[in-house]
């Protein structure tokens, strides 16, 4: 899936202020609707791995609370999470 999102990217890159246009217009229509409760969106939000391709953003490994959580399932295996 990555692998496609890369592809789908670079034939994007072209086009980065177009989607960086629409994204962030996107994030504006969607706070503007949102409830005041709840998270602001933000353009990494709309565009996910795009944004990460565009400004070389690296991935966050999952967060030391997610870990404990999922180490509770049955047939947990912490060595499938280490790099």
């Amino acid at each position: 899936m990555h692998q496609i999102m890369v592809m789908y990217a670079d034939g994007a890159l072209g086009n980065k202020s177009v989607a960086v246009g629409l994204g962030t217009l996107t994030a504006g229509v969607f706070n503007y609707l949102r409830a005041s409760n709840s998270q602001l969106y933000k353009l990494k939000d709309i565009l996910g791995a795009t944004y990460q391709y565009y400004y070389n953003e690296p991935e966050v490994s999952a967060s030391e609370s997610l870990l404990t959580f999922i180490s509770q399932a049955k047939g947990f295996d912490i060595n499938k999470f280490k790099r």
